[in-house]
């Protein structure tokens, strides 16, 4: 399902972390509008609503402010509903709730403390080898961590390029088994 609270949201973060992986100073328009970004996106985090279509208005119209606006126009916007007692946070009217409960309760699983065997987690930073793991040593009451993990990105690079090569391989094998039929 689409939500446009998290699309709102990655556009600024977006355009924050551009600005921050320049190489170059900024010159101060940039800091400038860097600055109002930065405001547009708390502003966005603290904003509310009372209906789905209010919150879904309320955040393109912060990101549009924030991204095209003046300092006063990001600093004057009203962000929460004055005097609505059934007012709760923009964020809240896109969250499917059944995947948030989820989430969370992977989230505890992956952060339990007691158990200390290897997570292999989809999203982690680096994934262990497969067929090259060792089962960690316990030294003590704490198992030892070992340097046989690889960046998820090269983890998944190498086997793209291993699901390629075999393709490539198989076709290759295919194609020379007609061959050989058809002379």
């Amino acid at each position: 399902t689409e939500n446009p609270f998290e699309q709102e949201r990655l556009r600024l973060q977006h355009r924050i972390d551009r600005v921050r992986s320049q190489k170059s100073p900024m010159t101060p328009g940039q800091a400038e509008r860097f600055e109002l970004i930065k405001e547009g996106l708390r502003r966005l985090l603290a904003s509310g609503a009372s209906t789905k279509e209010e919150a879904a208005s309320l955040i393109k119209r912060i990101r549009r402010i924030a991204t095209f606006g003046t300092r006063i126009e990001v600093e004057t916007m009203s962000v929460w509903p004055n005097h609505d007692r059934k007012a709760r946070p923009a964020s809240e009217f896109f969250v499917n709730e059944r995947i948030d409960l989820l989430v969370r309760e992977g989230e505890t699983y992956r952060n339990d403390y007691r158990d200390q065997r290897r997570r292999i987690v989809f999203y982690a930073l680096q994934k262990p080898i497969p067929f090259m793991t060792r089962v960690p040593e316990k030294i003590g009451q704490k198992y030892v961590e070992r340097d046989d993990e690889v960046e998820t990105q090269k983890y998944c690079g190498l086997v793209l390029a291993g699901i390629i090569g075999a393709c490539g391989v198989a076709a290759t094998i295919i194609i020379s088994r007609q061959n050989r039929q058809t002379h």
